[in-house]
């Protein structure tokens, strides 16, 4: 039989839903209770991204920029941004 994806652990949770759900196994039924609250606990424990979220109005305009790792904060080789002096080179 081919395993689920997921890791190791994905055909103990077959197993445990073949085997206690299906099956009527108590103790395959206490397997899959673990083995589902340690998923939610696990996934409850993940870091959640970081997400802005705002409504623009008309006219307003909207700038995302990215910074790279490994340059310095004051780089000005940023795509879209003046260079030097920060004049437009129209005099």
């Amino acid at each position: 039989m081919v395993g689920l994806p997921g890791g190791p652990r994905s055909g103990l949770l077959a197993n445990a839903v073949r085997r206690g759900l299906i099956g009527g196994s108590r103790v395959w039924q206490v397997v899959l209770a673990l083995a589902v609250v340690g998923r939610l606990l696990r996934r409850a424990g993940r870091p959640r991204p970081v997400v802005l979220r705002e409504r623009l109005e008309v006219g307003e305009t909207l700038e995302i920029r990215h910074l790279s790792v490994n340059a310095p904060a004051s780089s000005s080789s940023s795509v879209g941004l003046p260079g030097g002096d920060g004049s437009s080179g129209m005099d």
